[in-house]
């Protein structure tokens, strides 16, 4: 009996353990293709993008600029004329309002792919970004606090910054909080 108790014990263990075992970090390029990484062009097509809300399309004008400006300053300690290019497509963009967001009901989401393409257009790499804006409160009163403080202009906002930040972690792999702190107060 206390033989197979052990075993069923020592096989959980086992499992679990490999269930919280971390995924390899699978990025195309090599660590010293990345250190060396720098961007002439930062390109971003809207052109074929679904827009999933109303809300959403209130955005089609701006969203390719100004994400491109949040991708420059993201990659602004990466930027050299002499780089490769960036290519990121817009694939979804869903806004959503506050009260739908804290009753659970939508989520703003956006969607794509940046690309690294060599100075002939070649792929180098490609990254598939996905990022989401607001969630749902689990208390009424919590829904009813987050609605009247959030707004669809914060959550489209928070879409573009989550995914300017989020490609550059794909691309040129995590930064250290320091490294992070420092690009930012110098204007990156």
């Amino acid at each position: 009996m206390k033989r197979r108790v052990f075993l069923s014990g020592a096989l959980a263990a086992g499992t679990l353990s490999a269930a919280c075992a971390p995924t390899p970090y699978a990025n195309p390029l090599g660590r010293e293709a990345r250190a060396a990484l720098r961007f002439a062009r930062i390109e971003v097509n809207t052109a074929g993008t679904a827009y999933e809300s109303a809300r959403a399309a209130d955005y089609a004008s701006g969203l390719g600029p100004q994400l491109q400006a949040r991708l420059r300053r993201a990659f602004s300690d990466r930027l050299d004329p002499g780089g490769v290019t960036l290519a990121v497509e817009i694939q979804r963009l869903n806004v959503a309002g506050a009260t739908g967001t804290a009753f659970g009901r939508d989520q703003s989401r956006m969607s794509g792919a940046a690309r690294v393409l060599d100075r002939e257009g070649r792929l180098l790499a490609s990254y598939p970004i996905t990022v989401i804006a607001g969630q749902a409160r689990s208390t009424t009163v919590g829904a009813l606090a987050s609605a009247a403080v959030s707004t669809a202009d914060g959550y489209y906002r928070a879409l573009l910054d989550e995914f300017a930040q989020n490609t550059r972690i794909e691309i040129l792999g995590s930064e250290s909080f320091g490294a992070r702190t420092v690009r930012q107060l110098t204007g990156g």
